[in-house]
Parts: C-alpha cells; structure tokens; sequence
C-alpha cells in the first residue's frame, strides 16, 4: 500500500496514478562510470610511480579517488533509486497527493480546485527515455512547488488533471445551480 492508497478519505478512489521510470536513473549512471574511468585511469598512471616514498603517497591518493568516486558517483545513484522507490504521485476524485523521500519527506496535498499549476521539464535523455519532471504548484498562496522526477506517463497526468479540475467545477456549478433553483422555489 503506498502513500496515497493510506491518506484516501471516505468516498475518495484514486483515478490516476503517475507512473514512474527507472530510466530517470540513467544520467547518475552515465556520471558515475565516467568517474569511474577517471579512477581507474587515475590509479593505473599512478601505480606507474617508482621509489618506495612516492608508492606511500600514491596508495594514499588512490583511496582518496574512490572514496571520491564512492562520494560522488555511487551515493547519488542509490539516492535517486530510492528517491524514486519511495516517491508517489496520484489524483483522486478530490485533490492530488504526493510524497518524495525517505529520510527527508516532502508531500503534496492539495484539494482539485487549488492546483494552480502543473508543468512538465525533460532534459535531454528524458526525452530520449521518456520521463519527465512534473512540478505540481497549488494551494492559492506562496506554496513551494514540489517536483517529482522520472515519471513516464506525465502528459496523461496533466491532462487528468486538467479533467479533474473541470469535472469538479462542472459539479460545484451544477450545485450551486440546484441551490440557487431550491432558493427560488422556496421563496414563492
């Protein structure tokens, strides 16, 4: 059960759920086998060095680049895997909710009618891969917006949106119609 399958509220379903794609993964990927050749380069011109002093340093050095790399290469990756594990994004019949992270959790919660935007970002091999970056920005007051990354079905989720806060201001005319209708009649 995921985030927002455990925050819905009585008569709320989920009617669409944002899809997400490993694939956002790939330029952590690209970034740290690229330092990692920079290691191994790094480490075999360096293990060339004579003289037992420089061997010393050199050790020191080479432990040094991958801890870099381990730093700057691994930890990103498995942060992003996770980020995307841990991360959900759905609508349902009355609002649009959210949740990215695991040790430091943003969510997202807001009612139908007060999401006021909702855009799409995909660099290079996001549109090469087909995922994007959808920032969610609501709630009528200065609200940061929340950006979720990697989702692959993002333009069907924006447009379920844009359906969504259609539908709900169709039946917030039709009530107030009705209203209005048993106002009328009554005053007779």
């Amino acid at each position: 059960m995921n985030y927002a399958e455990k925050n819905l509220n009585r008569n709320e379903q989920i009617v669409f759920q944002a899809k997400k794609s490993f694939l956002a993964v790939v330029p952590s990927l690209i970034w740290c086998i690229v330092l990692l050749a920079g290691v191994i380069v790094g480490t075999v011109y360096l293990g060339k060095i004579d003289g037992d002093s420089a061997k010393q340093a050199v050790s020191i050095v080479t432990i040094v680049l991958w801890v870099i790399w381990a730093l700057c290469g691994v930890l990103p990756v498995i942060f992003k895997i996770i980020n995307l594990a841990c991360s959900c994004l759905c609508i349902t019949n009355k609002r649009v909710i959210g949740k990215i992270g695991v040790l430091r959790i943003h969510t997202l919660d807001y009612p139908i009618d007060k999401v006021d935007n909702v855009s799409l970002k995909a660099g290079a091999l996001g549109n090469l891969f087909h995922y994007h970056t959808v920032s969610v920005l609501g709630g009528g007051g200065g609200d940061a917006e929340i950006k979720f990354i990697g989702i692959s079905n993002a333009t069907q989720f924006k447009n379920s949106i844009t359906e969504a806060v259609e539908r709900h201001a169709d039946e917030a005319r039709k009530a107030q119609a009705e209203e209005i209708a048993r106002a009328m009649s009554g005053s007779k």
